[in-house]
């Protein structure tokens, strides 16, 4: 499988090449990333040996053809790998090399602000707490399906429906001869429109949207929020509250919300640093509420920075969970920046008896710019876990990167 999708992407480059500029405009780009990662006592215990490193590598190969002023096609292979391991650095059912996006685009469909995308592609909506590219993660994040855009006078409206996994099934023949399909009946598909408005609250964005989450047997979710974005004065600020309703199992409904604050403000100095805090909250489901899920689900986020740089399971996820931040960032000369946070987490509801004291983490980040198309990123987190997630709280995990990102 792998020969054949290089084979096609090499065919289509050499077609592309071949067809003459009048005809069509075709570009090339591309990024090459890899990442060195350790991560020691991932189980909180010093007493057993645990410690982990790797290398991962990341190659993505975009070709852009225009087919005419209005259309156009993207096709983007990626490859993503340890180095000196297995093929695919994180569990997917896709094999790698795959075609990441592949998309046709047309824009001012019959001469309106309206535009289409079919095919593979990437969505990315507000600070990606629910739907997201998941960029940082080695393989990312795409979907299939449709979308229709609005564009004009600062409003941006998107109609979108993604299939996430199709439906699988078994057919078999009764001695009636009627056919029936047993096993997964449904798509799991999400449905969605979200619009930014850009001029309804002045030095604001306003998103607004309505979310649909269907899965392969019974539920369906609607997600219904609102984000405020802005600054004034040499202070930024981001407000998100989400609500989420619907029904699971068929008979347990749904009653789940969140929130998300952010601010900072930045000293008019030549290192420009940045003094802020956050606090991210997501509701979780009470012990005596059988009939009613109160555990707020964060659909197809980006939650990497989010909830800190250190990605422990039990802290990264925008679902009952209480969180709050206070960090400092400094932009030491043109190519320097550097960056700092403190974390603490709780659980929203714990069970009976239980803590809810999940832990605490530290992160230090540093960002250089070698050149134009070439960053250095170095960065490492101290997770000191809580009650509720380890017997043995005082054994803290660490972990550390070295990343190198080239664009082309």
């Amino acid at each position: 499988m792998k020969r054949i999708l290089l084979s096609v992407f090499a065919a289509a480059v050499t077609a592309a090449w071949a067809v003459p500029a009048s005809a069509t405009d075709v570009s090339f780009s591309g990024q090459y990333r890899v990442r060195g990662e350790f991560r020691d006592n991932a189980d909180y215990n010093d007493d057993a040996s645990d410690a982990k490193a790797f290398i991962g590598q990341r190659v993505r190969l975009n070709v852009n053809a225009e087919a005419t002023d209005d259309t156009s096609v993207k096709l983007t292979l990626q490859d993503s790998r340890i180095l000196g391991g297995s093929d695919s650095l994180i569990t997917d059912t896709t094999e790698s090399p795959d075609l990441h996006e592949a998309y046709l685009n047309v824009n001012g469909i019959f001469g309106t602000p309206v535009n289409f995308r079919i095919g593979r592609q990437e969505l990315n909506y507000g600070d990606e707490r629910l739907i997201g590219s998941f960029g940082w993660s080695n393989y990312g994040r795409a979907f299939d399906g449709v979308k229709f855009g609005y564009v004009r006078d600062g409003i941006n409206v998107d109609l979108f429906r993604m299939t996430v996994s199709e439906a699988t099934g078994v057919a078999t023949s009764s001695s009636t001869g009627a056919t029936t399909l047993t096993g997964t009946t449904h798509d799991t598909t999400l449905t969605g429109v979200y619009a930014t408005l850009g001029k309804v609250i002045p030095n604001n964005s306003l998103d607004v949207y309505v979310l649909h989450q269907t899965d392969a047997v019974d539920l369906t979710r609607y997600t219904i929020g609102a984000r405020v974005k802005g600054a004034v004065a040499g202070v930024d600020y981001t407000v998100e509250l989400p609500y989420q309703t619907g029904e699971t199992s068929g008979t347990v409904d749904i009653s789940a919300w969140a929130f998300a604050a952010k601010a900072g403000y930045t000293l008019p100095t030549p290192m420009k640093i940045r003094v802020g805090a956050e606090y991210d909250f997501a509701s979780g489901d009470e012990a005596d509420s059988a009939d009613e899920n109160e555990t707020f689900n964060n659909l197809y986020p980006t939650n990497h920075n989010h909830f800190g740089i250190g990605d422990v399971a039990v802290a990264n996820s925008w679902s009952n969970i209480q969180a709050w931040s206070l960090n400092v960032s400094a932009d030491v000369n043109e190519k320097l920046r550097l960056y700092a946070a403190y974390w603490d987490y709780t659980t929203d509801e714990a069970a009976s008896g239980a803590s809810d004291d999940i832990g605490n983490e530290i992160d230090l980040v540093a960002s250089y710019k070698y050149s134009n198309n070439v960053s250095i990123e170095a960065g490492a987190a101290r997770f000191t876990p809580g009650e509720a997630t380890a017997t043995t709280p005082d054994d803290a995990q660490d972990w550390a990167y070295l990343q190198i990102t080239a664009n082309f």
